[in-house]
C-alpha cells in the first residue's frame, strides 16, 4: 500500500489533523445513527456539555430525527439545516461562541449509504459528533489531478441519494498536496475549498497571510493509532510517510488554515450565506480567502481606535459580500461591549442602490431603503434598529441603504442620546463622490462624529493633491489584481485596437494626417455625425457577431458600448434598432426602466439548464452609467469610444473581468488608445502597493492584467520557430504528421500540445484584433491538436492498462474504448459511444464503492475490467467480437455491483463496521466446507463480546491480544461445532489484530 493517496496524502492529512486537537475517531465498535452518520454517543456528550443538560433517550432520539427532517429535502440545500445549527435558542448542537467547547473529531473513510448508492469521503470532520466538513485527496502529479475531485463531487452532489448528506455539509476541501501553480490554465494542482451548492459549487484558493500556531510534537501513540487504524503501519518508517508528515506541506498547510478549531468554527459561524436571487435562484456560498482576512483586520484596527478606513479589493472580489459578513461579524463584537449596531450602506447613484439592495436583500437581510432627504433626517436621529425574524425564525439584520445626496446638515446624530448605539457606514465606490471640498463629504461626515466609515473601492485615488487615505486613514485590507486574478476570481483582459480600414476611414473623416492626434473635443464633435455613427455600429455589429459565433460559438456573450456623450448614444441605439438583428439596451441617467433593463441585461439561468443564460438583450449602450460596480458576467466585450481617465479607466476596463464559463480573458476594442493612460495609471497602483507585493514571484506589472495585440503577435513568431519541424507536415499531411509524433515521447508531446493550443489562441486574439490571418493554417493546426491530445492520453492510459497494479480509478477507460473502438471497419449502430462510457462509468463507479480491496474477488474484477478493455483493441476489428465485448462489460457490472452489494449486506449486520465484514468473508473462505454464513456470525459476535468483556475498553499490544484472545476463539468454534489447532487459532486471531483489534 505504499505510494499511494493513504501514504502521500490522506493517512498524513489524518495525523496532522491530531496536531490540530482532534481526536482520532475509528469506525469501530461505535454506534453510529446511518441516517446521518452522526456518531451518537459523542453527540449525546457534546449536547450534554454544551447546553450543560442530561439529555434524554427520548430527547436524543428527537434531536436525530430533527437532523433528518432537516437535511432530507431535495429545495433548500441544507438551508434548514444550516440555521438549525446556528440557532442558539433551545438545544444547541454547536457551541459558536466558545469554539473550543466542542468536540473535534476525524474519521477515515465513512461511508454514506441511501437507496443503495453510497460514497466514501477520505476524511471526514465531526463537529459533536455530527459530520460537517470532509477533505478530498489525490496523489501528487495525477494526471487528472483535483479536477477529477471536482467532477466527483458536482455529480454526487447532484445526486437525489447523496443531497441529505450534502445539506449537512458546511465546507469540502480538496487537495493533491501540491503547491498552486498559477500558470495553469486548468488547475491542477494545490488546495482548494468550498461549500456544497448542488452541481454549481465553486472551488477556492485559499492562501494564508496569518501564522496559525500549532502544536508540531506527535506521539507515537497518536500516529500508531491512525495507521493500525488503516490497516498500514508498514509505511510509518518509510521517508515518504515522514516527509507528507510534516506540519508545512502543501496539504498540512491547506488543513491549518482551514480546519483549525477556531478558524473552523469562525468559517461556520460568518463565513457561509445562503443567496436567494431571483436570477439564480438559491444558492449557497462561502467567504473567499481575501474576504476571510479582511474581516479580521477589520476587527484588528477598530480595537486600535480606527473608524475610518478603506477596503482595497479589486473589482470582481466581492465587495458587497464583504459587507454583508461584516455586519455579522460587527453586530456581535459590539454585542460583547454591550452596544448595539446599526448600519448604513452608502451609495452615490440611483442604479448602484438599486443593486446593493439587491444583493444584500438576496443575502437575507431585511433593506431600508431611504428615499428623501427629510427620511433620512427621522432615521439617523432614531434609535430604532428595525431589525427583523423571519417566518422560520431566522434573524434578519437591517442595512439601511442611502444615496449619498440624501445627507444634509440637518441630518446629525445626538450623541448624547445615542451612546449605545454605533452607526457602521459602508461607503460604496469611495474612488467617486468623496472629495475633501465636496458638500456631500462634509455633510457625511457631519452627521455621526462618533460614527465608523467604511470606505469600498478596487481603485482608491492616488492623485498628487489627494489620496483616498487622506480621508479615510488607512487601508483595512488589500487585494489586488494580480492575486484576483490568480485566484480565478477576475479575468485577465486583452486590449484590441480597431482594423487599419476603420482607422483610415475615421481619419479621413476627421481630415487628420496619419500622425496627427485626435483632439478630444474633435472626437467629441465628429462622433455625432451620422457617418460616423454608421461607420462604428457596422463595425462593432460585424465584430461581436464573428466574437460570439466563430471565436467562442457562445450566443449567451454579451458586449457593451460606451459612447462620448449621450446624444451618440441615442443615436447608437436608434441604428442597432433599425438596422441589426442585434437588440441593444440604452441605459442613461434620463431614460426610463434602467432598472429593468439593466437586470434584462445580466440574464437569468435557464430553469432546465443552469448553465445557459437567457436574456432579450445581446448589447448594452451607456454613457456614464453602468461603469462601475455593475456585474454581469456574460459581458465579455467592450467598445470603447471615448478617453477615460485614472481609476475611472480601470473601473471601466473592469466590466468584462467577471469569470464566465472556460473564457481566460475579456476584451476591450479601442477606438480611442488608452494605453498610455493606463500603463501610467496602473504604475502609481502599483507604486502603492510595493510593500505589499516585494519578494513575490508573481509580482504584478501591467501584464497581470492587460494583453496588448502586439504581445500576441511576439508570442506568435516565437511559435512559429518553435513548430517548424511540424508545419510541413501539418499542413501537407497530416498522415505523415501522426507517424511523426508516435515516435514522440509524454514530455515532449506535451509541449507540442500546449505550443499548438497557444498558436491556435494567438490566431483568435489576432482575427479578433482585425489582424491579417489569411497565412495562418489553423483549421490544419486544430486537427494537429487533436492529434496530439489523442496520442497523449492513449499512451497514459495504455501504460496504466498494461500495469497490473495500476488502479483502475487512474486510467481513463471511456477514452481507451472510444479509440479502440475506432480502430476496426466495424457497425457500431448497435450501440454508441455514450453507451459504452455510461456502463464503463458505473464500473468505476462501483470499484471505488469497494470497501474489502484486499478481497480476491475484487482483485480478479478489475483484472477483468483491464483484459475486456485490451480486446478491444487486439481484438475489436469485427462487429460481432466488440458486441461480445461490450455484453462482457455489462455482465462485469452485475458481478462488482453484486459483490458490493454483499458486503454492505454483511456490514449491515455488524452494524456498520466493515472490519467485521473483511474478517467475516476470509472465515468462510478459510473454513468453507465447514461453516456457513450464519455459522460464521455467530462466532464473529462471540469472540468479539468475549474480548470486549476481556478489554474494557482498553487498547493493549498485539502480544497481549494474541494471548487473551486464544480462549475465546477457541470456544467460540467449539461451540459452534468446530475444534481448532493451535495454529489455526493463531490464524484467526491474525486476522482480529490484523484488521479490527488493531
Amino acid at each position: 500500500m505504499l505510494h499511494n493517496e493513504d501514504s502521500r496524502v490522506k493517512v498524513p492529512a489524518l495525523i496532522h489533523f491530531l496536531r490540530l486537537g482532534y481526536v482520532y475517531q475509528t469506525k469501530k465498535t461505535v454506534n453510529i445513527d446511518t441516517r446521518n452518520n452522526i456518531f451518537v454517543d459523542v453527540f449525546r456528550e457534546s449536547i450534554n456539555r454544551i447546553n450543560n443538560i442530561e439529555c434524554s433517550d427520548s430527547r436524543l432520539k428527537e434531536l436525530l430525527l430533527e437532523i433528518e427532517t432537516l437535511t432530507d429535502n431535495m429545495k433548500d440545500k441544507g438551508r434548514s439545516f444550516f440555521n438549525r445549527l446556528k440557532d442558539n435558542m433551545g438545544i444547541k448542537l454547536i457551541d459558536l461562541k466558545e469554539p473550543m467547547n466542542n468536540d473535534f473529531r476525524v474519521v477515515s473513510e465513512l461511508t454514506f449509504s441511501r437507496n443503495g448508492e453510497s460514497f466514501r469521503p477520505d476524511i471526514t470532520i465531526l463537529v459533536n459528533g455530527i459530520p460537517l466538513a470532509f477533505v478530498e485527496v489525490k496523489k501528487p502529479n495525477n494526471k487528472t489531478g483535483i479536477q477529477a475531485e471536482f467532477r466527483r463531487d458536482q455529480f454526487r452532489s447532484s445526486r437525489e441519494e447523496f443531497i441529505p448528506y450534502f445539506n449537512q455539509m458546511q465546507i469540502l476541501g480538496f487537495t493533491n498536496n501540491l503547491e498552486y501553480d498559477d500558470n495553469e490554465l486548468v488547475k491542477m494542482s494545490g488546495s482548494f475549498y468550498t461549500t456544497p451548492n448542488g452541481g454549481s459549487s465553486s472551488y477556492n484558493h485559499f492562501r494564508e497571510e496569518r501564522k496559525i500556531p500549532i502544536n508540531e510534537y506527535l506521539s507515537d501513540a497518536l500516529i500508531d493509532e491512525a495507521l493500525i487504524d488503516n490497516g498500514i503501519m508498514s509505511i510509518k518508517e518509510t521517508n515518504e510517510f515522514n516527509s507528507n508528515l510534516k506540519p508545512d506541506t502543501s496539504c498540512n498547510r491547506f488543513i491549518t488554515s482551514l480546519f483549525s478549531k477556531e478558524r473552523f468554527i469562525q468559517f461556520v459561524r460568518y463565513g457561509i450565506v445562503y443567496v436567494d436571487s431571483i436570477r439564480d435562484g438559491l444558492n449557497k456560498h462561502i467567504i473567499r480567502y481575501p474576504q476571510f482576512f479582511a474581516l479580521n483586520a477589520l476587527i484588528e484596527k477598530l480595537e486600535k481606535g480606527m473608524n475610518r478606513g478603506v477596503l482595497w479589493h479589486t473589482q470582481g472580489s466581492g465587495k458587497t459580500a464583504f459587507a454583508y459578513f461584516a455586519t455579522n461579524v460587527l453586530r456581535d463584537y459590539f454585542q460583547e461591549k454591550n452596544i448595539i449596531t446599526k448600519f448604513y450602506f452608502v451609495v452615490d447613484r440611483l442604479d448602484l442602490l438599486i443593486q446593493a439592495s439587491g444583493e444584500l436583500s438576496a443575502r437575507g437581510m431585511s433593506i431600508a431603503r431611504i428615499n428623501n432627504k427629510d427620511d433620512f433626517v427621522k432615521n439617523i436621529k432614531s434609535p430604532v434598529i428595525v431589525s427583523t425574524t423571519s417566518n422560520v425564525g431566522e434573524y434578519k439584520e437591517t442595512m439601511n441603504v442611502v444615496n449619498i445626496q440624501k445627507f444634509s446638515q440637518e441630518a446629525t446624530v445626538d450623541s448624547s442620546l445615542d451612546k449605545k448605539i454605533q452607526r457602521i457606514y459602508f461607503l460604496d465606490e469611495v474612488h467617486r463622490s468623496y472629495k475633501p471640498k465636496g458638500t456631500f463629504l462634509s455633510n457625511l461626515l457631519g452627521v455621526d462624529p462618533n460614527g465608523i466609515f467604511i470606505g469600498l473601492t478596487g481603485t482608491p485615488i492616488l492623485k498628487k493633491e489627494f489620496k483616498t487615505t487622506d480621508l479615510f486613514s488607512e487601508y483595512i485590507h488589500k487585494y489586488y489584481y494580480n492575486k484576483s486574478i490568480a485566484d480565478g476570481y477576475t479575468l485577465r483582459i486583452k486590449k484590441e485596437n480597431i482594423s487599419t480600414k476603420l482607422k483610415t476611414e475615421v481619419r479621413d473623416l476627421f481630415r487628420l494626417g496619419e500622425k496627427d492626434n485626435i483632439t478630444s473635443a474633435q472626437w467629441e464633435l465628429v462622433g455625432k455625425e451620422q457617418a460616423f455613427v454608421d461607420k462604428i455600429c457596422a463595425y462593432i455589429e460585424d465584430d461581436f457577431n464573428v466574437f460570439r459565433k466563430e471565436i467562442y460559438n457562445d450566443l449567451s456573450l454579451s458586449y457593451m458600448i460606451v459612447t462620448s456623450s449621450s446624444e451618440q448614444a441615442r443615436m447608437i441605439q436608434d441604428w442597432f434598432k433599425k438596422q441589426s438583428d442585434l437588440k441593444t439596451a440604452l441605459v442613461l441617467y434620463d431614460e426610463e426602466n434602467n432598472k429593468e433593463k439593466q437586470e434584462e441585461f445580466r440574464g437569468k439561468r435557464n430553469e432546465n439548464n443552469s448553465s445557459v443564460i437567457e436574456s432579450e438583450y445581446q448589447g448594452v449602450i451607456v454613457y456614464n452609467m453602468l461603469l462601475t460596480g455593475f456585474d454581469a458576467p456574460r459581458l465579455k466585450r467592450l467598445y470603447l469610444l471615448r478617453r477615460i481617465r485614472e481609476h475611472s479607466l480601470l473601473q471601466t476596463l473592469a466590466r468584462v473581468n467577471r469569470p464566465y464559463k472556460k473564457m481566460r480573458y475579456g476584451y476591450i476594442v479601442d477606438f480611442v488608445d488608452i494605453t498610455e493612460e493606463y500603463e501610467e495609471t496602473n504604475r502609481r497602483y502599483l507604486e502603492e502597493l510595493r510593500d505589499d507585493i516585494a519578494g513575490e514571484d508573481g509580482q504584478a506589472d501591467v501584464d497581470d492584467m492587460f494583453v496588448d495585440v502586439e504581445e500576441v503577435k511576439k508570442q506568435l513568431k516565437s511559435l512559429n520557430n518553435k513548430l517548424f519541424i511540424y508545419m510541413g507536415n501539418i499542413e501537407n499531411n497530416l498522415v505523415d504528421f501522426r507517424k511523426q509524433i508516435e515516435v514522440m515521447e509524454e514530455p515532449y508531446l506535451r509541449e507540442l500540445r500546449a505550443n499548438l493550443n497557444a498558436y491556435k489562441e494567438c490566431y483568435n486574439e489576432l482575427k479578433m484584433a482585425k489582424e491579417d490571418v489569411s497565412g495562418m493554417p489553423i483549421d490544419r493546426v486544430k486537427k494537429a491538436h487533436s492529434e496530439v491530445s489523442s496520442r497523449i492520453k492513449f499512451k497514459n492510459d495504455e501504460e496504466r492498462l498494461n500495469n497490473p497494479d495500476s488502479d483502475v480509478d487512474d486510467i481513463d477507460f471511456e477514452g481507451l474504448i472510444v479509440e479502440f473502438l475506432k480502430v476496426g471497419e466495424i457497425d457500431l449502430d448497435f450501440t454508441t459511444e455514450n453507451d459504452v462510457q455510461t456502463i464503463v462509468n458505473k464500473i468505476k463507479n462501483e470499484f471505488h464503492q469497494n470497501l474489502d480491496k484486499g478481497d480476491q474477488a475484487f482483485i480478479n474484477l478489475q483484472q477483468e475490467f483491464k483484459d475486456l478493455t485490451l480486446a478491444l483493441k487486439h481484438e475489436g476489428d469485427s462487429t460481432k467480437r466488440v458486441q461480445e465485448i461490450i455484453t462482457g462489460f455489462e455482465k462485469l457490472h452485475r458481478k462488482v455491483r453484486q459483490l458490493n452489494v454483499d458486503n454492505y449486506a454483511i456490514i449491515a449486520s455488524y452494524r456498520g463496521d466493515d472490519s467485521c465484514m473483511r474478517i467475516h468473508k476470509q472465515l468462510l473462505e478459510n473454513y468453507s466446507e465447514t461453516l456457513d454464513n450464519a455459522t460464521v456470525y455467530s462466532v464473529m459476535n462471540e469472540i468479539i463480546n468475549e474480548i470486549d468483556k476481556l478489554l474494557g475498553g482498553i487498547q493493549p499490544t498485539t502480544e497481549i491480544m494474541k494471548r487473551e484472545m486464544m480462549r475465546p476463539v477457541r470456544d467460540a468454534f467449539l461451540n459452534n461445532g468446530l475444534r481448532l489447532g493451535r495454529s489455526q487459532v493463531m490464524d484467526v486471531i491474525k486476522l482480529f489484530t490484523d484488521d479490527k483489534f488493531k
